[in-house]
């Protein structure tokens, strides 16, 4: 699985950066290093950036709300997809963008980002949701998870 990323702060706009108050997920792994913005599925308010319709926006991260009927989750399995169990949902494929991943207190660069879904309300507020596989070998030994996120262009 993946419960946290992190994206340079370059790559996201000023406007979106304070509109979702994203100035206090800034971190910054060395003086050295380039600022990034943490997403955390932990977080109060989980959100994730991705590139949809065309454009960057940021979105949230899964869905915790019953009163909802979204999925109460925060990933899809590519296999759930691929069976047409959430076709009721009109899933959408979307890019989320991503410098690194997070899991179980590992951090593992991701090169281009991940493949995630975004299904949207009976109010139409989307709700974003990582698609996830079986993890590879070396993820497995890596974090210890038997599930990893689709890449973009690369299998970790």
């Amino acid at each position: 699985m993946c419960t946290g990323i992190t994206l340079t702060w370059r790559d996201i706009p000023t406007r979106l950066i304070q509109k979702y108050q994203l100035e206090e997920r800034i971190i910054q792994r060395s003086e050295t290093a380039d600022k990034e913005i943490l997403f955390l599925q932990r977080h109060r308010r989980p959100l994730l950036p991705v590139f949809y319709q065309g454009e960057l926006q940021i979105l949230p991260w899964g869905n915790r709300q019953r009163n909802c009927n979204a999925p109460l989750a925060w990933w899809c399995e590519v296999s759930t997809l691929e069976s047409g169990a959430w076709s009721m949902y009109a899933p959408e494929p979307v890019e989320i963008l991503a410098n690194f991943g997070l899991e179980r207190g590992v951090w593992f660069q991701i090169k281009e980002g991940i493949q995630g879904t975004i299904i949207h309300d009976q109010h139409e507020q989307p709700y974003v949701y990582l698609i996830l596989q079986p993890a590879s070998h070396y993820y497995q030994v890596m974090t210890g998870y038997h599930r990893e996120p689709v890449f973009l262009g690369e299998q970790i």
